[in-house]
């Protein structure tokens, strides 16, 4: 089975990778990492102190998990080094990054019906948030909630059309890059989206060619 170390911005994201590990277990390894971090810690986790020095020739993807903020932008030339860094030592692994503009509400949203708010300040989150603990959608939905988040997260197939929808709106902005300049595009854009679901596509691929066999 194919063995996959997963890095979450966030407990939210912890949550609802759980839920998949949870969900995939019979096709794939997951490895949710049990401390939030992203990039430094994903670098420091495959050092030769690493929790993971032992797994560089053994794991097959490495996935990081978060929301694209300005903030982030100064950040990206450090964060695609150890990108480049990450793939050096591990050899055998496709390292990928999973993105939501501004929080990760938004591709929970997307588990019930098609939307591209705008998500630029404080203020747009906490109406996102809001709007997804509705009675409508998720009642009670706090951020790392377990409960809830998996209640969500059982709707992964309905968030996989909405987010191939939602990357849809987009595709001018990525058309004609290769894999790692659409990495970039997504990083830097202003734009409402997510790629988060491709994680579970992959994972229900991985249980179709394991049924297959």
């Amino acid at each position: 089975m194919p063995y996959i170390v997963v890095f979450c911005e966030g407990e939210s994201e912890q949550q609802y990778f759980r839920y998949l590990k949870d969900k995939f277990h019979n096709n794939a390894i997951l490895n949710i990492h049990n401390k939030t971090g992203l990039f430094m810690t994903a670098d420091k986790a495959f050092n030769e102190r690493g929790a993971y020095f032992n797994d560089v020739f053994d794991v097959d993807e490495i996935w990081i998990v978060f929301d694209t903020e300005k903030e982030l932008h100064p950040c990206w030339n450090d964060n695609w080094e150890i990108v480049k860094s990450l793939r050096k030592r591990c050899k055998y692994a496709d390292v990928k990054l999973f993105m939501t503009k501004g929080c990760i509400e938004y591709f929970f949203l997307l588990h019930y019906k098609k939307a591209r708010p705008l998500i630029a300040t404080p203020q747009d989150k906490m109406k996102l948030l809001t709007q997804l603990a509705s009675k409508e959608y998720c009642p009670g939905y706090k951020k790392g909630d377990k409960f809830t988040t998996w209640k969500i997260a059982e709707n992964y197939k309905t968030a996989i059309e909405n987010g191939n929808w939602s990357l849809k709106q987009i595709s001018n902005e990525t058309a004609g890059l290769n894999s790692d300049e659409v990495l970039r595009k997504l990083y830097f854009t202003d734009s409402t989206f997510t790629n988060t679901h491709q994680a579970v596509e992959h994972l229900i691929e991985i249980q179709n060619n394991v049924r297959s066999i």
